[in-house]
């Protein structure tokens, strides 16, 4: 291929499928890719090894079991509780974890989106050993897919965070495109962002791995940090110039992922396993129960929910729900004073609510047959009705409470009360 058309390639990102391209870092047409005198061209931490499907470059990293990342040491992992676990959805991630994520070529995924960055801590007895695959140049893919394949293989279970929308269906189709088999067919597989957006949707107003590491478990990066919206333009600027500089940022980037993974793991099943004994708040308490709710304890969970509407603190649609479901177990089992009990409770937590209110009289009028319980009931609900909006769905509950009213009151005049 004419040197010059391989340099246009280059500098328009068209490196999948250029077989012959070299790596960009050996390049050296001085008229297209000449450096600044402030660019970096430092050697890659890590080296190269020899795999079946030729070269990869890998960058091992031992981290022993005391070796604090934010508010945990990373040797908590051999303490965690399996109920917990189970609670989590990782029951049987077994002994060797194996903690995963991706730095890619585009977020959007598909067969043109490259896999030019792979981290994977892997939980030892004495540690975690940090492994990150790296493609010099994207001829190299085969020959990293391989050594994961083989990581992985040894693993027992597999950490990832949104693994399951983004990084494994994005390495099973980069395996794929290279006619190859991915090493993680068989392993268990709990994907965090669902645990996190359970627990904490009430609680955070993101559920970004970064809002998790500065909000809950302690953990600041450096300035090192390269952004991960940055990520994708560096790599190319590293294919065109073989600048390093931005590559170690992103090497950097990488390895907080895949550490904060194992302390974020290690943060929500502590929770889990006792969240009696920590002071959660009231948003962290309502995905404590959606947790429980999952795993079908439906009385830890109600537990839990008690809890948070003890709070106080929670907003008026988040307790809402909290009360309709509570109100609707008890309602459904039949056990109407518990029912009565929990109406009253959300009728005076919330003074704007009617539902609350419109289901007691129901009840007295029809179960209890009580039309004077019933009448004090809807007329405390017409009182609240009174004060909405003026609209329609104002005008359609005042014209539902007054009727009930009618009908209680020509009720109570033929009992002669």
């Amino acid at each position: 291929m004419d040197a010059s058309l391989q340099r246009k390639l280059r500098r328009l990102g068209a490196v999948k499928g250029v077989q012959n391209l070299k790596p960009a870092s050996m390049q050296q047409p001085v008229e297209m890719l000449a450096a600044p005198s402030t660019t970096s061209k430092a050697p890659l931490p890590g080296g190269e090894i020899n795999t079946p499907r030729g070269n990869a470059w890998i960058w091992r990293r031992h981290y022993p079991a005391a070796t604090y990342h934010g508010h945990y040491r990373l040797g908590e992992l051999a303490n965690l509780d399996r109920q917990a676990l189970a609670l989590l959805g990782g029951a049987n991630l077994g002994t060797r974890i194996a903690f995963l994520d991706t730095e890619t070529t585009g977020l959007a995924g598909g067969a043109g989106t490259l896999v030019f960055l792979t981290g994977v801590g892997v939980w030892e007895s004495d540690g975690i050993t940090l492994h990150l695959v790296f493609l010099r140049d994207p001829d190299e893919e085969p020959a990293a897919l391989d050594y994961l394949a083989n990581l992985l293989q040894g693993c027992t279970g597999l950490v990832t965070f949104n693994g399951a929308g983004f990084d494994l269906p994005l390495l099973e189709s980069r395996f794929i495109l290279q006619r190859m088999v991915p090493g993680w067919g068989t392993l268990p597989h709990l994907d965090l962002l669902t645990v996190a957006r359970l627990l904490w949707r009430e609680h955070l107003p993101s559920r970004r791995l970064g809002m998790l590491e500065t909000e809950l478990l302690g953990i600041n990066r450096t300035e090192t940090d390269l952004p991960s919206w940055l990520i994708p333009s560096a790599y190319r600027e590293y294919l065109l110039t073989g600048r390093t500089d931005e590559i170690r940022r992103i090497f950097y980037h990488n390895e907080v992922d895949v550490l904060s993974m194992v302390t974020l793991l290690v943060h929500c099943a502590q929770r889990m396993q006792a969240p009696e004994t920590f002071a959660l708040a009231a948003g962290e308490w309502v995905g404590i129960g959606r947790l429980y709710e999952r795993a079908g304890q439906i009385q830890e969970a109600e537990t839990a929910w008690q809890r948070a509407l003890e709070e106080d603190t929670l907003p008026t649609d988040v307790a809402t729900r909290l009360w309709q479901t509570l109100a609707h177990r008890r309602k459904q089992n039949g056990e109407w004073e518990a029912a009565l009990e929990i109406w009253e409770c959300w009728a005076n937590r919330l003074p704007r609510a009617i539902e609350p209110l419109i289901e007691r009289a129901k009840v007295f009028e029809w179960l209890r047959r009580d039309p004077v319980a019933a009448l004090r009931e809807t007329e405390r609900a017409l009182e609240r009705a009174g004060t909405l909006t003026r609209g329609i769905a104002r005008e359609e509950i005042l014209g539902e409470l007054r009727h009930r009213e009618a009908r209680l009151r020509r009720k109570l005049s033929t009992q002669g009360c």
